[in-house]
């Protein structure tokens, strides 16, 4: 699933609709993870950091924010998704 989510992060022009498609993937992934137990609760809340932070990503997209100020969200979000996959 994090994948997922580096995969829209990185690598060209950020798509507000697969962000907003991923993000829902999170959230419902995080929920059902949660509440078989097969994602601890510290995973699940610092993947719900993650999920904000998606949020934000799509508000500053939509408003159209400074690249700059995007990439540094982004950069931020993927750094997040790496500190819990390894």
């Amino acid at each position: 699933m994090m994948n997922d989510v580096l995969s829209a992060l990185t690598g060209r022009k950020l798509n507000v609709d697969e962000l907003k498609a991923v993000k829902a993937k999170v959230s419902e992934w995080l929920i059902n993870g949660k509440d078989s137990g097969t994602i601890s609760n510290d995973f699940y809340l610092m993947s719900g950091k993650i999920e904000g932070g998606l949020d934000v990503i799509i508000a500053m997209v939509e408003n159209n924010a400074p690249e700059e100020e995007i990439r540094i969200h982004t950069d931020s979000v993927v750094a997040r998704i790496e500190s819990i996959s390894l």
